[in-house]
């Protein structure tokens, strides 16, 4: 049976995880309740459970800065919106655009790069995107000697030095550099906990730098403690400790004061105050699109080459082959025999004595036929042609770029139908040639000439592996990311660049193509611009979903063929196209659009 395509898309949240935590007063979570919000009220509703959402803040919403942007996400993705299309609006892709010189935002400004990897990892960004991995090396380079970190960084330009730590600041580095990716352990973290350990008071509450205890740092630290599973009231100073300071500047209306001396309580104190004392942290809720538990990926390798690899729709096995036919454009036959259903032909590929088509799902060979096997929610399902004792390879490389020239080291590995080995006799085929794998599974080449190369790995008795994308060049890469959903019914100038070097700007670096149906096409717009000192050749390659690896054009010509040369600053324009098969069945697709330019 071949379903029908979906009209809708699913979200789930994930909330982060709990610390030891102390009691939100009743009258604290009614006062926030009945409060005007905005996005640190949002916030903070979220983390004392409440679900009175009022977003009308975002209506004719304006971004002054990245951090406005990146706000924007976090009380989206913490409200249940999608913070891909809110009333129209993609704010990830708006977030993203503010990305340049390696860093989100201002240079001139670390706070944006705080915020903007803790949006991007609430909306559900990896945390190995380009993005996130160059703002995290940023805030790293600039933190300062004491280990904490300020709302700016140093300014060579103007001959100033980098800001004091303060608490406030180092609190929400702390939080990003975790999302993305730093561990607890880490001398940079660990530099900064001890940064605000030295910054208690006698009180047990914590200064903005130093003085006064305040409402506003005392929960930053708390909400910073809590993203390291550390029990804020452990830190004890004179036999205090900051939750028991901050509880004291409450008032009887549930408001929390931001100094002992004020006669009124602050919304924005007692927001924080609400997400400190619940034992939550930044982002309070993770945004994450629910894949449709009817949808599966489906890779089909055939004898020389791959013949289908996207996400198709089918509760059976069965069903996944028969609706990828519609998806990828293969022919196929199946033979009702008394043990049931036999796949006996994809394309022009006809079983043969022992060779023939078999299929795996999550690698493994199952007990039943493709019929009979039920797909739970995340199964990967794969079909290929071999020989009925094959195993399937994966391959992995030392370094996805490189120089021409370069050693390369590609590893190899198959499944034994219980965990992964090193694969030997194999061969890695890149660019037309092949360099055989060692006992130990591996494969030493020299990186050939500069271009964009996929490089796979194939063998007697073997399934050929999955593609990996390989770019070589002294030259620079950029890299787009793509993005779709399939229904069924302005930056500064850079500073000069140094002569001959070889560094152009794109003008964003991610492309969403929205809702599209079916038989439908759109064009997204890309300038590229040389700024370096010297003529460039650029090339792209695509890699990811089917969708966009078989139907990308750029300027009208399949990816593989799109070429440009640039001299030294010049523009070019890209007409990105994408056109949505007949029968596509419906999902949330993504892929990368690799640029790589070279000296000419």
């Amino acid at each position: 049976m071949k379903k029908k395509l979906a009209v809708f898309l699913t979200i789930a949240l994930m909330l982060g995880s709990l610390t030891v935590k102390a009691e939100v007063n009743q009258a604290t979570i009614n006062y926030l309740a009945d409060a005007e919000q905005n996005a640190w009220v949002t916030q903070a509703l979220v983390a004392v459970g409440g679900d009175n959402f009022d977003l009308s803040y975002l209506n004719d919403f304006e971004a002054q800065n990245a951090n406005d942007v990146a706000k924007a996400i976090l009380a989206l993705v913490a409200a249940g919106q999608n913070p891909y299309d809110y009333q129209s609006q993609n704010y990830v892709g708006w977030l993203l655009n503010y990305f340049q010189n390696n860093q989100i935002g201002s240079s001139e400004l670390l706070n944006d790069d705080f915020w903007g990897i803790l949006a991007l990892r609430a909306a559900g960004e990896p945390v190995d995107s380009a993005v996130i991995t160059a703002a995290k090396s940023f805030i790293i380079q600039h933190q300062n000697q004491d280990g904490g970190w300020s709302w700016a960084p140093a300014s060579p330009n103007r001959g100033e030095p980098a800001s004091p730590s303060d608490t406030n600041d180092t609190a929400a580095a702390i939080m990003a550099l975790r999302e993305a990716g730093q561990g607890n352990d880490s001398p940079v973290i660990q530099s900064a906990v001890s940064y605000l350990q030295d910054a208690q008071n006698e009180d047990g509450g914590f200064p903005f730098t130093n003085g006064e205890s305040d409402a506003g740092s005392d929960a930053w630290v708390i909400i910073a403690l809590n993203k390291l599973a550390i029990n804020p009231a452990s830190w004890q100073k004179n036999g205090h400790n900051p939750i028991e300071h901050l509880q004291s500047l409450m008032l009887n209306d549930g408001s929390f004061k931001w100094l002992a001396a004020d006669a009124q309580g602050s919304l924005m104190m007692t927001a924080y105050a609400a997400v400190a004392l619940t034992g939550r942290s930044y982002p309070v809720a993770f945004y994450q699109p629910i894949q449709d538990q009817d949808v599966h990926h489906l890779r089909i390798e055939g004898r020389e080459n791959t013949i289908c690899n996207a996400q198709v729709e089918g509760q059976t096995a069965q069903e996944v082959l028969e609706n990828g036919a519609e998806v990828c454009g293969y022919a196929y036959h199946i033979q009702n025999t008394d043990w049931g259903p036999y796949l006996d032909k994809i394309n022009e590929e006809q079983a043969e004595g022992q060779n023939g088509w078999l299929y795996r799902i999550n690698w493994l060979s199952p007990a039943v036929g493709m019929a009979d096997y039920n797909l739970q929610t995340g199964d990967e399902v794969f079909f290929y042609y071999a020989f009925w004792q094959a195993q399937p390879l994966r391959i992995s490389l030392s370094d996805g770029q490189a120089n021409s020239g370069d050693e390369i080291t590609a590893t190899v590995e198959y499944f034994d139908e219980q965990s992964w080995q090193p694969a030997s006799p194999t061969s890695v085929v890149i660019d037309n040639h092949q360099y055989q794998t060692n006992q130990s599974g591996q494969a030493t080449f020299l990186a050939p000439a500069e271009g964009s190369y996929l490089v796979y790995a194939s063998g007697d008795n073997f399934v050929r592996s999955p593609k990996q994308v390989l770019i070589v060049g002294e030259g620079s890469a950029n890299s787009v990311v793509l993005s779709v959903d399939v229904f069924g019914d302005n930056q500064e100038e850079e500073e000069e660049n140094e002569k001959n070097a070889v560094v152009f700007r794109v003008s964003a670096n991610h492309l969403d193509f929205g809702s599209l149906r079916p038989g439908s096409r759109l064009s997204r717009s890309l300038t590229i611009t040389n700024e370096g000192g010297t003529a460039i050749y650029l090339e792209g390659v695509v890699s990811g979903d089917a969708i966009f690896e078989d139907n990308l054009v750029l300027n009208e010509q399949i990816w593989e063929n799109y070429h440009v040369a640039l001299d030294s600053d010049e523009s070019a324009a890209i007409d990105v196209g994408l056109l949505v098969p007949q029968n596509y069945h419906s999902g949330h697709y993504s892929a990368n659009l690799v640029l790589w330019g070279s000296a000419r």
